[in-house]
């Protein structure tokens, strides 16, 4: 009996392209970070970090020879500087690591739930295994070194209670109810993030080659500025305890790491993450204010992002996600040559 092996459908094939080109952009910022860190308890995290990354390209890189599918450009040695010197420091490496591990775990497990073929299911189960292995030692690590910062605390409750009023909702002017656990959680995981993009956002900045793209970074950076004081004025308001500050040194460097391109199409990613991140907070939070703030929030997110894909289309760097065949261009092609 032969075995029927389908082909993979629109989801697995996305959700591995994007998986491929992320991750050749992450092994040029890792050796980056290898070649310059100077802390003898970060570097074998790195290392673990930059083989993860390797291994998943190779075998993307194999599967999608297997089928047929074109691999992507991605990110190589042109896109990165190991002659450069150090930009951030190794406290941000591990801050970098700890953040872009959070979002590996959502992306694979997400991945692995919309996967249909046996082979593509293993894959992504791995990369999740691999990616909740070096979460957490990353985040032995920074605890360790006393760098971890944890979510804000509250009381432990008492008793068992029910909403009986509609004012529990809250609104926009007026007195307004304490703030449930999980509205904090998000306000310090929000806040811990746009923390990690302006300190990426601002070193970036410092090194671009384009005025033009140096100005962008700069917005962005003063975009997280605004956000990190909006979402701390929530906590502050009740009393609340908040996310510490960090050390998020930049050194005087001007040498570029990396190229321009990866460094747009890094803020890209950067902004999708924060986009996604402000969805679930609001699928999350009950009061109304927290609610529109997220929204106001995923407007100017959003339209920063619009303007990083544009910069991206009009250098030629924009490359081409898998997507379904245009039948109006086939057609509109095919009445021409009659």
């Amino acid at each position: 009996m032969v075995k029927h092996i389908p082909k993979i459908t629109s989801a697995e094939i996305s959700m591995l392209w994007s998986t491929y080109i992320g991750d050749t952009m992450s092994i040029c910022v890792l050796k980056h970070f290898l070649q310059t860190c100077e802390d003898p308890d970060v570097k074998p995290i790195i290392k673990i970090a930059l083989k993860f990354s390797q291994d998943h390209v190779a075998q993307i890189s194999d599967l999608f020879t297997k089928e047929g599918i074109p691999l992507p450009n991605g990110f190589g040695d042109q896109d990165v500087n190991l002659q450069a010197k150090k930009l951030f420091s190794d406290i941000t490496y591990l801050r970098y690591l700890q953040h872009m591990g959070r979002t590996g775990l959502n992306s694979y497990s997400l991945a692995k739930s919309i996967s249909a073929r046996k082979d593509v299911r293993d894959l992504f189960k791995q990369f999740y295994s691999q990616t909740e292995m070096l979460y957490d030692r990353n985040a032995e690590l920074m605890q360790e070194k006393g760098v971890f910062i944890r979510s804000p605390y509250i009381s432990y409750p008492d008793k068992i209670e029910y909403i009986t009023e509609r004012k529990f909702l809250g609104g926009l002017i007026g007195h307004r109810r304490p703030l449930l656990g999980i509205e904090i959680a998000h306000l310090g995981i929000n806040i811990e993030v746009a923390n990690v993009a302006k300190t990426i956002l601002l070193g970036f900045s410092q090194v671009a080659q384009s005025k033009k793209i140096s100005d962008y970074f700069k917005d962005g950076y003063e975009l997280g500025k605004k956000m990190v004081e909006d979402f701390m004025i929530k906590l502050k308001e009740d009393d609340n305890s908040y996310p510490s500050t960090w050390d998020s040194t930049i050194t005087n460097s001007t040498d570029p790491p990396f190229s321009d391109k990866l460094m747009l199409f890094h803020t890209s990613a950067q902004s999708a993450i924060g986009l996604g991140d402000f969805g679930i907070a609001i699928a999350s939070s009950f009061r109304k204010d927290l609610t529109v703030n997220y929204e106001g929030y995923i407007i100017r997110v959003g339209a920063f992002a619009e303007e990083g894909a544009k910069l991206l289309i009009d250098h030629g760097w924009f490359e081409k996600p898998p997507q379904s065949i245009d039948r109006e261009s086939l057609r509109n092609q095919n009445i021409v040559k009659r």
